[in-house]
């Protein structure tokens, strides 16, 4: 949520989270001003203004954002699919409607973004230096091609089968550096009254976006576990489904920058030479210690990535 001088309401809070996780389920489908209120249970007016005193953004242009982020990720991951099924895969009605938002939010055509070399991406409206100075933690990334040609993974990535389960979880950004250990603390006083928590419960980091592209502040993580019970979502908690598929398993430790660098190595450095490309914009990561009891940064994790065979 948005730093703001005065808290929000709890039940604002929860409604807000409640319709951030139905848009990251239907990014594409119908997400208007009414039928999000409908969701969090309020006027269109009355939840346009709890939804951008908790966002700073209105619903209107926090989807779009999202489909513009979404679109450029895949204009970068993709380079062989056609702009026209991009825009249509990101939610946009015609080709023509998308070429408009895109041009007029990154300031150049899809097509010359595409093109545009990684290291050139600073020079556009993603990673503003003001955003950069709000989050001293994370490394600005400045020189993509740089990391591509000096990270090197500890050791040889793998991949896996895994097969579908539930995760409950709770939506957080990188605005601050405790804010993954805060998800992960209102998760567990949420799941361990409702005996969720024990000895095999799994613990797991969605990252729903990143910031070779997305402000820091805003980028998406979902802090979650695994659940095999019957669980009905409440107070800002939700369900998602961990696909059935092909992943590449990684092994990483330290702290958000070496994510971000196990990531661009991953995805530039190995997952193509081993026969694969990336068959989904999101990357898993599953903690192998409770994230309650250790810094993010000391507990060693797992990064899972959703692949295909080329």
């Amino acid at each position: 949520m948005h730093q703001h001088d005065h808290p929000i309401k709890p039940e604002y809070q929860q409604a807000v989270l409640k319709v951030q996780h139905y848009i990251n389920q239907n990014l594409t489908g119908d997400v208007s001003l009414e039928t999000i209120a409908g969701i969090a249970n309020y006027s269109p007016f009355h939840f346009q203004r709890i939804f951008s005193e908790a966002l700073s953004e209105t619903p209107k242009r926090y989807v779009i954002r999202l489909r513009l982020e979404r679109a450029a990720h895949f204009l970068k991951i993709f380079p062989d699919l056609a702009i026209n099924e991009i825009a249509n895969g990101c939610g946009f009605s015609s080709n023509s409607i998308f070429s408009r938002a895109f041009k007029n939010y990154y300031g150049i055509t899809a097509d010359n973004f595409r093109a545009l070399p990684n290291i050139q991406l600073k020079e556009l409206n993603i990673n503003k230096l003001a955003i950069v100075e709000e989050a001293p933690w994370i490394e600005p990334i400045i020189n993509i091609q740089e990391k591509i040609e000096t990270i090197k993974i500890s050791s040889p990535p793998e991949v896996t089968t895994l097969y579908p389960f539930k995760i409950a979880c709770i939506q957080t950004t990188l605005s601050h550096k405790e804010n993954i250990s805060f998800a992960f603390k209102s998760l567990y006083q949420w799941a361990f009254p409702r005996g969720l928590i024990n000895s095999s419960t799994r613990y797991y980091g969605i990252w729903l976006d990143f910031p070779f592209i997305t402000p820091y502040d805003k980028c998406r993580i979902l802090c979650g576990i695994d659940v095999n019970a019957e669980v009905k979502p409440t107070k800002g908690i939700n369900l998602i489904t961990f696909n059935k598929g092909q992943y590449i398993r990684c092994n990483v430790t330290g702290d958000i920058n070496e994510t971000l660098g196990a990531l661009i190595a991953l995805n530039h450095n190995y997952i193509e030479s081993m026969g694969y490309s990336i068959s989904e914009m999101i990357c898993y990561e599953q903690f192998e210690e409770n994230p309650m009891d250790k810094h993010y940064e000391d507990i060693p994790r797992n990064l899972l990535i959703p692949v295909k065979i080329k």
